[in-house]
C-alpha cells in the first residue's frame, strides 16, 4: 500500500504517509509545551505515525484563544524543540 511507503516533505524524510492531524490536546500548561504534551506526540510517533502536527499554536499571547494554547514566545522554543 501507498500509505506504507516512505514519502519526501521538502529536505524532510518521512517514514510512511500517515498523518496525525491538529487536534486540540490541552496539554500546553502555561501557554508552553509540557513534558505530557510531548509523551503524547511521541507515542503517536512511536505508534507508526509518519508525521504529526500540533494544534493552536497562536503567534502572541494577545492571540490565543484559550488559557491552554501553546503561544509562540522564547519560552515555547525549549520545548518544541523536544518535539
Amino acid at each position: 500500500m501507498i500509505a506504507f511507503t516512505p514519502a519526501k516533505m521538502g529536505s524532510l524524510q518521512l517514514r510512511n504517509r500517515i498523518f496525525k492531524s491538529a487536534t486540540f490536546e490541552g496539554m500546553t500548561g502555561d501557554q508552553i509545551v509540557s513534558d505530557r504534551l510531548v509523551a503524547f506526540h511521541r507515542q503517536a510517533a512511536s505508534g507508526g505515525v509518519g508525521m504529526t502536527t500540533v494544534a493552536f499554536c497562536a503567534v502572541s499571547p494577545e492571540g490565543a484563544s484559550t488559557p491552554n494554547e501553546l503561544v509562540l514566545t522564547e519560552a515555547a522554543v525549549p520545548g518544541l524543540r523536544k518535539l
